[in-house]
């Protein structure tokens, strides 16, 4: 297991995390979800050891970290959230270098990765476009097959075509046992994911969700233009109502029988979109710090 117990971190007076909590077990993707600025970096860089904790305790395994963490390190994968490798080295040269910190990388795997990431291994890493380092990135993680996947905001710089390989590799990992942490301020690539859910505010996991419980969280907003007749949806949360135009927050379990509503309805025209990364954590945000 992967166990995080009462993080605190502080950089001078300046909050890092003030009490973070969770258990991961094997085969479970879990998502830390939070804003920027929440602690969701912070608590991944405590958890690998790249940032001493003030208080608190990690352990990965049956190892505590940072004190034995050499125990363990090979066993780990991990992508950060900006991917920079040596801007001069090119694909193929990086991988060679890559091989000599964990001798069980194979040959046919690596390979494999690469097909399937459709990496140019002839380039030099500067030259790679953001998504395409992160490619790079995903590969380094994944190529020796680790027990424990760390990833901060996997998906930035992603195209939707390479989000959804992405996704078929984390779930063939989770398939083989993987423990799988992943930072995240996207509720629905959340919902995709895992089975559980921590939400940061302010340094605090104010909040633990299986995927039932998020999907009452996983809404969309229906900006109605022209609508006739609005008392007809009275049924519904308006959320902004300015002259003709009104806009509704639906539950995904709701957005069925909400556009069926719309049928018999006048309009103009209709826009549906996910809400912003403020509007998604309104709803946790306003529950206080229950967990």
């Amino acid at each position: 297991m992967l166990v995080a117990e009462h993080l605190k971190k502080y950089y001078g007076k300046h909050r890092g995390v003030e009490d973070v909590s969770f258990t991961i077990k094997p085969g479970e993707i879990y998502g830390l979800i939070g804003p920027n600025g929440a602690g969701k970096t912070t608590t991944i860089r405590i958890i690998l050891g790249l940032l001493y904790k003030d208080s608190g305790t990690v352990k990965i395994g049956e190892h505590d970290i940072p004190k034995e963490l050499n125990h363990v390190k090979n066993k780990i994968g991990y992508l950060p959230g900006e991917v920079n490798f040596y801007p001069e080295m090119r694909i193929k040269e990086f991988l060679k270098f890559n091989r000599n910190f964990y001798p069980q990388i194979e040959s046919d795997y690596e390979k494999e990765l690469v097909e399937f990431l459709n990496i140019d291994v002839e380039k030099k890493f500067k030259e790679l476009s953001q998504g395409n380092k992160k490619k790079v990135g995903i590969l380094q993680a994944l190529v020796h097959k680790p027990k424990f996947l760390i990833m901060d905001e996997p998906t930035n710089g992603l195209d939707p075509l390479l989000q959804s390989k992405l996704y078929e590799l984390l779930e063939k990992e989770r398939e083989k046992g993987t423990i799988i942490l992943f930072s995240s301020h996207v509720l629905t690539e959340v919902e995709r994911l895992c089975q559980r859910v921590g939400v940061i505010k302010e340094g605090n996991l104010i909040k633990e969700l299986a995927m039932k419980d998020i999907r009452k969280y996983t809404r969309k907003l229906v900006t109605l233009y022209g609508l006739k007749k609005p008392e007809k949806l009275s049924g519904y949360e308006l959320v902004n109502h300015n002259g003709r135009e009104f806009t509704f927050s639906i539950n995904r379990t709701e957005l069925r029988s909400f556009l069926n509503e719309l049928v018999n309805l006048e309009f103009d025209d209709l826009l549906i979109r996910n809400p912003s990364l403020e509007e998604s954590f309104m709803e946790f945000y306003a529950e206080g710090v229950e967990k």
